[in-house]
């Protein structure tokens, strides 16, 4: 049996944000849970107190809100970037090159927001509903950090003091060598 990683398209990122489509909340349950890394049956046993069914990843495929890798359209290029290269007339300078996609910072925040979700489909199931949806309306490295002590907080209340300290120690080597550090 084929069980897919599913991962949010750029629409269906828009409708955490959002909320134009005013999904029901057992569809959006099931949004906000998805991840890129975690398979169908792991996501399934997660939202599978609220009812949602296997038909719930058909619906938001269908909407164009999540699909697997398998059909993920590749990254286009740069649109500053040429895709031809080309030599500079005699005489002139060469063209600056291409300023890189991906910075420091997007790799930093991916980092923080796949330990956030990872963390919270793992320890605080659909307890951390609301945490995961602060998560989802996070734009930005800052913002995620912001989201650490709250974090840490429902881990103290749903796994115990000692647990919660070993996850954020976790985070914070996440986070070692990156310009940032967490705050608190």
């Amino acid at each position: 049996m084929v069980d897919p990683v599913f991962h949010k398209t750029e629409a269906g990122l828009d409708e955490i944000r959002t909320r134009t489509r005013k999904l029901d909340s057992r569809l959006r349950a099931l949004l906000l849970v998805i991840n890129g890394e975690r398979r169908q049956s792991d996501l399934l046993a997660q939202v599978s107190g609220m009812g949602v069914g296997a038909d719930a990843f058909d619906a938001l495929r269908e909407m164009g809100l999540i699909e697997t890798e398998a059909t993920a359209e590749p990254t286009a290029a740069p649109t500053s970037a040429p895709l031809v290269e080309t030599a500079p007339a005699a005489g002139e300078p060469p063209p600056p090159p291409p300023a890189s996609p991906v910075s420091a910072e997007a790799g930093q925040y991916q980092r923080i927001y796949h330990f956030y979700t990872d963390v919270i489909g793992a320890h605080l199931g659909l307890r951390g509903y609301l945490m995961q949806m602060k998560v989802e309306k996070a734009g930005t490295v800052d913002e995620l950090l912001a989201l650490r002590e709250p974090i840490h907080q429902a881990l103290r209340k749903a796994r115990g003091d000692m647990q919660a300290a070993e996850i954020m120690d976790s985070l914070d080597d996440c986070l070692q060598g990156s310009e940032s550090t967490p705050p608190g």
